[in-house]
């Protein structure tokens, strides 16, 4: 199977390329964001003419989700306006998209992990762009949409990938906070699902792919790789892990964000014959 991949060098992006060299019946063409533009309709179908693909895998995105209250015209033109001109020029040579999401499609209301038969509602402009984005991969009669949630790896540049460093590193304690649950996501093994949606050769759903578990708090994330690195290392100095106090009102510029957004992968999983590994798993290649 031939895939086109945008955002080639974003955090899933890197993974998809590292994961697709060892990966038998893939052949990658990797188009970071330099090299094609998603915004600019008439480059993307020029790029699917020449290579023909038989999946389009698009993990190019506006991920900022606190700029996203304020830059909401750029949020919505990267996360679903520029959707329409790759599913059309998807559609001229018939080649199936794959399109990442987000658990903050979600209000965070329920109590237990979200389906993908649970009702949409999101509640940061974030979310409502990659809403309205599934919507137009969705409408595609080879369009499929896989949610996750914070996505980390080695290479990562977000909170989860730094605490190991910041446990070392820190000259005082590390408070984390406590009440936004959700799936941590190891970058490979959700690129591991995406490649195995591409060589089941499924070509329209919705899914959901996080790792396993039931979830949990950053605080809970970061006492877990403290205690990891000290498995490994007894003698290690890291600093202590403390819960943040909860605030009455977030910080101006901050967007709000659901409390609970577990997901659950069994559906991906049944129809693939995957074996999702613990939240906990992950762990081990960062430290």
């Amino acid at each position: 199977m031939k895939v086109l991949l945008t955002g080639a060098n974003g955090g899933v992006g890197t993974v998809v390329c590292q994961a697709a060299l060892h990966t038998e019946g893939i052949e990658l063409v990797p188009c970071s964001r330099q090299a094609l533009d998603v915004l600019d309709s008439r480059a993307l179908a020029k790029a699917l003419l020449s290579h023909k693909p038989d999946y389009v895998i698009n993990a190019a995105a506006f991920t900022h989700v606190d700029r996203a209250e304020t830059e909401v015209e750029e949020a919505f033109r990267l996360n679903a306006l520029c959707l329409k001109g790759m599913v059309d020029a998807c559609n001229q040579v018939g080649a199936a998209l794959i399109h990442l999401s987000t658990d903050y499609v979600f209000d965070g209301e329920k109590k237990t992990p979200y389906t993908e038969e649970d009702k949409e509602n999101p509640i940061n402009m974030y979310g409502a762009s990659k809403w309205a984005g599934e919507q137009v991969v969705l409408a595609y009669n080879l369009g499929t949409v896989v949610r996750t949630s914070w996505v980390y790896s080695l290479h990562s540049k977000n909170f989860l990938a730094a605490i190991p460093r910041l446990l070392r590193t820190k000259d005082e304690p590390l408070y984390v906070e406590n009440s936004q649950k959700n799936s941590p996501t190891f970058a490979l093994h959700l690129v591991e699902a995406l490649l195995a949606l591409v060589k089941k050769n499924v070509r329209q759903g919705l899914y959901h792919y996080t790792n396993a578990g039931g979830g949990c708090t950053r605080y809970e994330f970061a006492c877990h790789v403290r205690d990891r690195i000290l498995e490994k290392e007894p003698g290690a100095r890291l600093v202590p892990v403390y819960p943040m106090e909860p605030v009455l009102q977030d910080p101006p510029g901050t967007a709000p964000r659901p409390l609970y957004s577990v997901m659950s992968p069994d559906k991906i999983a049944k129809q693939l014959g995957l074996t999702v590994p613990h939240w906990q798993e992950g762990i081990g290649f960062i430290i």
